[in-house]
Formats: structure tokens, C-alpha cells, sequence
């Protein structure tokens, strides 16, 4: 997976989203990102996200 940095566009949770600044670590959860749903922020692992580019490759999500 290509290294995910501010700004790039992502799905979190069927959802469309920007990542918002820098990642953050945390103790139980480990690597956390920010990230902008229209005005709403979630933080989410790695794991939890896509990049919109990936997904738009495999014809079953698109």
C-alpha cells in the first residue's frame, strides 16, 4: 500500500473522505489518521482505510 499523506482522497466506512493533517500515535490503536468527512472529523487506523484510487480499480466497488 502507497504511504498515505495530507490531503489524499479515501473511503472510510463506504464514506468519501480527506486525510486532514498529520498522523498521530497511539498506544492501544496504534498509527491514527484524521480524517474529513464533509464537516465531520473521525480518526481512523490504516486498516480502516482505502485509498479512492485503489478502490476505483476493482470493478465490483466502482
Amino acid at each position: 500500500m502507497e504511504k498515505i499523506k495530507n490531503g489524499d482522497p479515501v473511503i472510510y466506512k463506504d464514506r468519501k473522505g480527506t486525510i486532514y493533517g498529520k498522523p498521530r500515535e497511539n498506544k492501544y490503536r496504534g498509527v491514527l489518521y484524521t480524517v474529513k468527512i464533509g464537516d465531520e472529523y473521525v480518526k481512523a487506523t490504516l486498516s480502516e482505510l482505502s485509498l479512492e484510487k485503489e478502490s476505483a480499480q476493482i470493478p465490483h466497488l466502482a
